[in-house]
């Protein structure tokens, strides 16, 4: 999904800007990430003919109970687009004749695959394996219902501004002077 979202690019996935390891010994290291570096692994018209039909999905699709329910700091609804897909993995045995003879449950699934904004992309799956799978009957609704039921978190932290810096708790040693003393 984040390749979609940017347009067909992969950016690097980081936690932390910087890591130093060893500080005033020979073995002092820093490592830095490079908010930079992205790849084009996916041609710009396909990766946006991607994200409308995802839109879609959720717009007049499988996914229709979280359309607009995500709001941005203005007020206005975030895009949200998303693949729905459920399955009920069965072993089934048949005859010489084409006749089923017998079908065993092997698991079930049900997935929501998202993104919402520009932010945020994810997936939600049930899964019940083996032969308890046929005691379940959910599709692909049920991770679009639980994304529905965390909407009041997700949309608290929609509020809040993008953040290109490291997270509080990494602040100090992000501020910290390195290198020799002088």
């Amino acid at each position: 999904m984040g390749i979609i979202v940017n347009d067909g690019l992969r950016r690097p996935t980081y936690l932390m800007n910087t890591l130093h390891f060893a500080q005033d010994t020979p073995y002092e290291t820093v490592f830095e990430a490079d908010a930079s570096k992205q790849d084009r692994v996916m041609d710009i018209a396909v990766a946006q003919a991607l994200r409308q039909a995802l839109t879609t999905v959720v717009t007049a699709g499988t996914a229709q109970r979280v359309n607009g329910i995500f709001v941005g700091p203005d007020q206005q609804p975030v895009t949200v687009g998303g693949k729905t897909g459920s399955g009920d993995n069965q072993l089934i045995t048949v005859s010489r004749n084409g006749r089923t003879r017998s079908a065993q449950s092997t698991n079930r699934t049900a997935t929501f695959v998202f993104y919402i904004g520009d932010r945020y992309y994810g997936v939600l799956m049930a899964y019940v394996p083996g032969r308890e799978a046929d005691k379940y009957h959910f599709t692909s609704s049920l991770p679009v219902t639980i994304l529905k039921l965390i909407s009041a978190s997700v949309n608290a932290r929609l509020q809040e501004a993008p953040q290109d810096r490291v997270p509080p708790r990494l602040e100090k040693a992000q501020n910290q002077k390195y290198g020799p003393q002088t």
